[in-house]
């Protein structure tokens, strides 16, 4: 018998029998699986059977899905060092010329960035002996698929061959750029550029001019505008003098150009052309052209070229510059202030503010401001808006009091627009405006302005509004609050209609901070506590909340005197929405009262109660003592006054009587004050340094998962709170893996034991804190890894399926949902949690699924455990929980793999059933978007993650107005 650390000849063969017998797998999934682990079987192979097994046998079997070729493809590229280093990495060039001849361009492109990454690592006589004739061979290829891919590889190989050598390659990427395909001759263009910084300046001018003039002149205008780029690349490579005779005839004839698309491509890179031409051919031929294109017929052409007027201007010789702009360009520029498109106007009023500093103070005032005037009372708001947030840099120019006789008057008017989108840009610009005039010129000028937009019948204006009159008092100061805008503000609250008596108090709001204590407290306090009085519950209840809103800024005695009486009168109304508002600031006030007192006293005060809050203090006391803390908590200032104020001795104490005293109802209060405590996640991260014992946190995971432990599921819910942030859920498991390395299996052991608890603690809220730790990333990998890697079939997580469809609890059944889906963020997990078996994906679809009628064709397609549902069964009721089971198939969906596992296991028959009888709009259409991506083609250019999809900046409006649109017919529905 071998040794154990022999092999035999069966054993030996393994890696490459598993690599066969999963390539030939009709899962497509398992196949791509298994190319993926490609560096895996030729490291157990060894270089050498690599080389004389492996890449042979991947030669011979290219023919599969894209998505297996594509990862091929990818794969080969990092081989060099598996079969044995630069020396032999030609034998890489087989499979990877094969790969470059397939139909699928991404295949294709994929193969041919392996071949460019491999070429540099081929010594000068591997190059000419392997890499070239694989060129050569693609380059004479039959199909046109080869000779595309052939472009891109002659330029990373020519300059390292011989002069013979490159003479063939010059003429192989001659026979491409003349190809009959125009396929081989786009490809061939696109690479023209590349190609030509490595060719010599000899055979750039005999050879390569030649061909950027045939294909710059080529029937098709797809390949003509890839030329542009490819002869801006050239012209950079000669002399001023040779350039003019070899290239700008052609790049001349380009700019007018029979097809707007070429001529789009001019425009766009016209500054780039620019660069690299130079001064004196711009300003003989490039000012010309670029006039031309600025009067394009074509609006898409004109908005390109007008989009480059200030870079295209900065970039003119300096000595000519503003005699070029003043009687050429200028002219035209006129002319498209008042053209018909709007997106021309647009792309025009967003950069000729940058004249300005080219052409100086009295150019400006004497032609672009009337420019200026007329774009600022365009019909397109886009156009106004273009010209007002770019101000600056004309004020630069020609100063504040110029600005303000000219341009002011056309701000004045826009302020009164009848679109109320435009004058709230007024409004965001006006603080920058009020910097530049000062408070004088201010108030002369824009003071009444600012002041009847409070006024304004759209509540987005009057919202913008009173977040200006703030930055204005930050800017101007407080003396000039009180004289200029408060008088005004408190003027509204006699207004006779209600919605500006409200605007009256959302303005106090916001100006008592800026304005601070001495104003607000003899100003506008008054007109508030008058406003309680108000015939308009809506006016009533918003004084409750600017009462609670201004608490900060006053002080103890205007609390106790007026809030606090105020308030106590608003909680007797007689509408129960004023009763509600009143009661929640009064708590507040209670809160208020003690945090403004010194925080010596609040020190103090704790100090003293610290003094009872031992284990071996009179009963009562400590009752007495803890049940003023616990009050404490119960809202959001006393929690800060607590975590704030207090030592750390105060909370040990607190911590030492839950785990230590001897009453069960000291114990449970202990145990309440710090959840309440920790419902503010600010505090809660403060809690981990703040609780000085090292082993409190063991001791509570350890009481409950104590079966005899009465107050389990309170210990959950503190738990819960404490791992609700990410950071403090990594604090937790470093903490607890150090502590108690079982402590996973432990609290999962004891979620699954129904009545482990034997004091009737359900430990519900175990799934919270699972919840809560899968958040990041290291604790879901934890939960699918099995002892031998990542899975499903035998994870921890797997034993929590069952709960997503359990009428057990509804916190069990949403919390588990929550942990499921959190594991779905991971886009390169999902492969795992579906590779096994069908259970994960059931765990999502069970409590979707009702007792649908399918045929038994329909069911046999289905997984097993979604087959012939009983008549009774019910699908999950609540809306939150739906909601999450949709959200994780929709992260799901993004991977192509599972696309492709979910069509295969019908999931879009439950999806459809579930959709017809749905009454919930916004799971209703959640449900579509996930039924739309199953019955959708798949786009071969999108291999994998429809999250890396990159969307076109136009489609991303048209999205975003049909959102718009879904979440207005979701706000109209009843709740």
């Amino acid at each position: 018998m071998a040794g154990s650390g022999d092999i035999t000849p069966d054993e030996s063969l393994y890696p490459i029998a598993v690599l066969i017998d999963e390539l030939r797998n009709e899962d497509v999934q398992l196949r791509l699986n298994s190319i993926k682990k490609l560096s895996t079987i030729a490291l157990a192979l060894g270089v050498e059977r690599t080389r004389s097994e492996l890449i042979p046998f991947l030669t011979d079997t290219i023919y599969d899905e894209d998505e297996v070729l594509l990862a091929l493809a990818e794969q080969l590229g990092t081989f060099t060092q598996l079969v044995g280093g630069d020396s032999y990495v030609h034998v890489l060039l087989p499979p990877l010329e094969s790969l470059a001849q397939v139909e699928e361009t991404i295949v294709r492109d994929k193969a041919v960035d392996s071949l460019r990454l491999l070429a540099p690592q081929h010594s000068t006589t591997d190059l000419e002996t392997y890499f070239v004739p694989t060129v050569k061979r693609l380059a004479q290829g039959d199909w046109f698929t080869s000779r595309t891919s052939a472009s891109g590889l002659i330029s990373v190989c020519y300059s390292r061959v011989s002069n013979h050598v490159k003479s063939e390659l010059r003429q192989l990427f001659k026979s491409l750029c003349q190809d009959d395909t125009p396929m081989v001759r786009r490809a061939a263009v696109s690479k023209l550029g590349e190609f030509s910084k490595v060719v010599e300046t000899e055979y750039l001018r005999t050879d390569l001019v030649g061909l950027f003039t045939n294909l710059a002149n080529d029937e098709q205008d797809s390949v003509r505008l890839l030329a542009i780029e490819a002869g801006i690349a050239m012209a950079s490579l000669f002399r001023q003098d040779d350039l003019e005779a070899q290239m700008m005839n052609t790049l001349r004839g380009a700019t007018e150009d029979k097809s707007w698309r070429v001529r789009y491509v001019v425009a766009d890179k016209l500054v780039e052309l620019q660069k690299a031409v130079g001064n004196e051919i711009t300003k003989n031929d490039l000012v010309s052209a670029y006039c031309s294109l600025l009067k394009d017929p074509e609006a898409e052409v004109r908005a390109a070229a007008a989009s480059k007027l200030k870079d295209f201007c900065n970039q003119l010789p300096q000595e000519t510059r503003e005699q070029i702009i003043m009687s050429q360009i200028l002219p035209c520029v006129k002319d498209m202030v008042t053209d018909m498109n709007q997106h021309v106007k647009s792309a025009l009023a967003s950069v000729i503010m940058g004249l300005s500093p080219i052409l100086g103070k009295d150019n400006t005032l004497e032609h672009l401001l009337p420019l200026f005037l007329s774009q600022l009372k365009d019909d397109c708001p886009e156009v106004r808006l273009n010209i007002i947030s770019n101000l600056d840099c004309i004020n630069e120019v020609i100063g504040v009091r110029q600005l303000s006789q000219s341009l002011l008057p056309a701000i004045v008017e826009l302020a009164s627009d009848a679109k109320w989108r435009v004058r709230l840009g007024i409004i965001e610009y006006m603080p920058l405006l009020a910097g530049q005039l000062g408070p004088e010129f201010f108030d002369e000028k824009l003071s009444s302005l600012c002041m009847s937009w409070l006024t304004d019948h759209v509540y987005a204006i009057r919202e913008a509004a009173t977040n200006n009159l703030k930055k204005l008092v930050e800017k101007f100061g407080r003396d000039w609050a009180q004289n200029t805008v408060i008088p005004k503000v408190i003027q509204l609250a006699r207004d006779q209609n209600y919605l500006y008596r409200m605007t009256c108090l959302f303005a106090i709001n916001v100006l008592a901070e800026a304005c601070g204590q001495e104003i607000t407290q003899r100003m506008m306090l008054p007109t508030v506590i008058t406003l309680a009085g108000d015939a308009v519950a809506n006016v009533r209840f918003n004084v409750a909340k600017t009462l609670q809103r201004i608490y900060p800024v006053l002080d103890g005695s205007a609390l106790a005197m007026h809030a606090k009486p105020c308030l106590e009168k608003l909680t007797q109304d007689g509408d129960f929405d004023v009763q509600h508002f009143a009661s929640d600031a009064l708590e507040t006030e209670q809160c208020t009262l003690m945090t403004n007192t010194s925080t010596s006293e609040i020190s103090l005060a704790l100090h003293e109660l610290s003094q009872f809050l031992y284990p071996t203090e009179r009963l009562d006391v400590k009752a007495l003592s803890i049940h003023t803390c616990l009050a404490l908590t119960a809202t959001k200032e006393g929690r800060q006054s607590l975590i704030n104020e207090s030592d750390d001795k105060f909370l040990t104490q607190i911590c030492t009587l839950l785990l230590e005293d001897n009453q069960e109802s000291i114990r449970f209060d202990c145990l309440l004050f710090l959840i309440n405590l920790t419902a503010d996640e600010e505090i809660s991260l403060k809690l981990t340094t703040k609780i000085t014992d090292d082993n409190f946190w063991f001791q509570i995971l350890s009481k409950l998962l104590n079966p005899d432990y009465e107050h389990a599921d309170a210990a959950c819910k503190l738990l819960s709170n404490m791992t609700h942030s990410v950071e403090n859920g990594e604090y937790f498991i470093k903490y607890y893996d150090e502590k108690y390395p079982k402590w996973i299996e432990d609290i999962i052991e004891a979620f699954l034991t129904i009545n482990f608890n034997k004091k009737q603690n359900k430990l519900d809220y175990l799934s919270a804190i699972l919840a809560n730790l899968t958040q990041i990333k290291s604790f879901r990998k934890r939960l699918l890894q099995d002892g031998e890697g990542l899975s499903s079939k035998h994870s921890m997580l797997r034993k929590l399926f069952c709960f997503t469809n359990s009428t057990y609890s509804t916190i069990r059944r949403g919390s588990v949902a929550c942990i499921l889906k959190n594991c779905c963020f991971d886009h390169e997990y999902h492969y795992h949690l579906l590779k096994e078996n069908d259970d994960f994906l059931c765990a999502l679809l069970h409590p979707l699924a009702g007792p649908e009628d399918f045929t038994d064709k329909e069911n046999e397609e289905l997984p097993v455990d979604l087959q012939y549902l009983p008549p009774d069964k019910v699908r999950e009721k609540d809306p939150d929980i739906k909601k999450i089971l949709l959200d994780a198939l929709l992260m799901l969906c993004t991977t192509k793999s599972v696309r492709l596992y979910f069509r295969r296991k019908n999931v879009y028959l439950i999806l459809r059933e579930y959709h017809q009888q749905e009454t919930n709009r916004v799971l209703d259409l959640l449900c579509e978007k996930i039924i739309q991506i199953l019955i959708g083609d798949e786009t071969p250019e999108y291999d994998n993650l429809l999250t890396d999809v990159d969307i076109p900046n136009d489609l991303v409006q048209k999205f975003e107005q049909v959102d718009q649109k879904e979440a207005d017919e979701i706000s109209k529905q009843p709740d």
